[in-house]
């Protein structure tokens, strides 16, 4: 699940607005042990990430994210207080709604051991057991995102957000019954982040985030920080 958040409530006003951003951010991954049914939780990672966004009209954006972990988010926001980013000036007061949702398909093989078999006085045969699984976790988002632009060029955003999702699957041992995976949870939190804009359309932001993941009989509370890169069209 990620915690990654760099949701500015300043929209564009004007349609097809797009921006690029490349960052630093990081996730919570649920790990399946390669032997037994435990689940477990690793902790928070950092990953590189890309994002794209686009105004598809007045105060409405929609994105799309990708990282190194193989999870895609689409994502929507709608700014619905203060000016937009092309009226706004310093002390505008923003607010927005963000709706998300993340896919993320995990598939991998792992050696186990193995036994000797049919053993005779010169040979025996080894029989190699592997661990073959794979999962798919869909995730949603929902977030409040409150702004406030301190500066001509600087503005200071965060608020409250709340994840849910599944994860279903399988494994396969060798010589062994398939065991169905599933489990499901949920990630609460917020974030704070400050973001600078240049003149000539780049922007540079790093953000706090804290969150409490709960997901089948574990729990972790962590904080992370995160950075990006963008470009306004």
């Amino acid at each position: 699940m990620s915690t990654t958040r760099f949701d500015n409530p300043e929209v564009s006003s004007e349609p097809l607005t797009v921006n690029l951003a490349l960052g630093h951010g990081s996730r919570t991954r649920l790990i399946i042990e390669d032997q037994g049914d435990d689940y477990d939780i690793s902790g928070t990672n950092l990953y590189g990430y890309y994002r794209g966004n686009i105004t598809a009209a007045k105060g409405l954006e929609i994105s799309l994210r990708g990282d190194d972990d193989s999870a895609t988010r689409i994502g929507i926001k709608y700014q619905f207080y203060g000016a937009h980013t092309e009226q706004s000036t310093k002390g505008n007061l923003s607010q927005a709604f963000t709706l998300g949702y993340e896919r993320n398909t995990t598939s991998k093989q792992d050696y186990i051991g193995g036994y000797y078999s049919d053993c005779d006085d010169y040979y025996c045969d080894y029989i190699s057991e592997t661990g073959n699984w794979q999962h798919d976790t869909n995730v949603y988002d929902i977030a409040w995102v409150v702004g406030y632009k301190f500066a001509a060029r600087d503005i200071i955003y965060g608020g409250p957000f709340y994840q849910w999702g599944q994860l279903r699957g399988d494994k396969t041992i060798t010589n062994a019954t398939t065991q169905q995976l599933k489990s499901d949870g949920y990630m609460i939190g917020a974030n704070i982040a400050i973001e600078h804009r240049f003149s000539f359309g780049m922007g540079l932001a790093g953000e706090i985030v804290y969150a409490n993941l709960d997901w089948g009989n574990y729990s972790q509370n962590d904080t992370s920080f995160n950075f990006k890169i963008d470009y306004q069209f």
